[in-house]
């Protein structure tokens, strides 16, 4: 059976062009490389060097296997740096199934730092709906889950638990925020039922809440209910039409570029919504996903609660 050591032998002999020098840079005697390149030769059937002289010739067969050795020597090397990058968590693949607003507020940064840091991983974001999100960690077809508070599967485990607050939102050049500005002080929901409200589902206990507001503002939005997603609602807000109710790092961005603006509504009690970054109980988390992991909840801590 042909051996690594006998290629290696081969290889650095074609490359020196003598046995005791290819014997040196192995950490070999000469008669063992001799040994070596013998029993490969046999394993062939012919001769690999012409013998005679001080510097060694590929036969014929020598000149011919030379690549093939060469690549099979490289593969082992490619295979050691896959091996030893593995353990080191710099390859591969961490595949999350997230709510489709939450992905695009929350994993956008955190993903590009991940991927400064470990460029050779796969990296997969799946939208998928609350239940199918745990679906995916259960059989395996996703290593992290980015869903809503409340959870209640006690399979899962919170890997981190976000809480920020949920604010109402409008285009800097609304009515509502012009008005804020000339008021200096708080405004009241009743100045919010002559406008169209866009109702958005963010978590039950929050839906809850802005649903009524939403229904006391059926006159100002013409008696409907226009109910949003929230990336399709943030659109319409930069559009400068609507206020809508959205957690803050939804639209971050946009308020601190001045194209959004909150509006400080001083009869509602704050609201909040609550992010989970989750995976399954008694799977360990692989060096990529542990990594993922700390970069999130390092970039939302100002956010984390746990």
């Amino acid at each position: 059976m042909m051996e690594l050591k006998q290629l290696e032998a081969f290889e650095r002999v074609a490359r020196e062009g003598n046995f005791s020098r290819a014997a040196e840079e192995l950490g070999l005697t000469q008669p063992a490389v001799s040994t070596r390149i013998a029993t490969l030769e046999k394993l062939l059937g012919g001769t690999l060097f012409e013998r005679g002289g001080r510097q060694l010739k590929l036969t014929k067969l020598g000149k011919l296997f030379l690549p093939y050795a060469e690549r099979m020597l490289n593969v082992m090397v490619d295979g050691m740096m896959a091996v030893n990058s593995f353990r080191e968590g710099k390859t591969g693949q961490v595949t999350i199934a997230a709510l489709d607003a939450l992905a695009r507020a929350m994993l956008t940064d955190p993903m590009q730092q991940f991927r400064q840091q470990l460029p050779a991983i796969d990296f997969t974001i799946r939208y998928r709906m609350p239940r199918d999100i745990i679906d995916m960690l259960y059989d395996g077809t996703a290593s992290l889950g980015l869903t809503s508070a409340p959870l209640w599967d006690k399979g899962i485990k919170i890997q981190a638990h976000f809480q920020e607050p949920v604010r109402a939102v409008v285009a800097a050049t609304h009515s509502l925020a012009v008005f804020q500005r000339q008021m200096r002080r708080p405004l009241t929901l009743a100045h919010l039922y002559d406008h169209t409200i866009y109702r958005v589902t963010i978590n039950s206990r929050v839906t809850s809440a802005i649903e009524n507001i939403v229904e006391n503002a059926r006159d100002g939005s013409g008696g409907a209910v226009i109910f949003l997603p929230a990336t399709i609602a943030t659109e319409l807000l930069r559009q400068g039409s609507g206020i809508a109710f959205l957690p803050q790092s939804f639209v971050k961005k946009y308020v601190a570029d001045g194209q959004l603006v909150y509006l400080n509504i001083g009869d509602m009690p704050q609201l909040y919504h609550e992010p989970l970054l989750i995976s399954l109980v008694g799977r360990t988390l692989d060096q990529p996903n542990a990594t993922f992991l700390e970069v999130v909840r390092h970039h939302w801590q100002d956010i984390l609660v746990d």
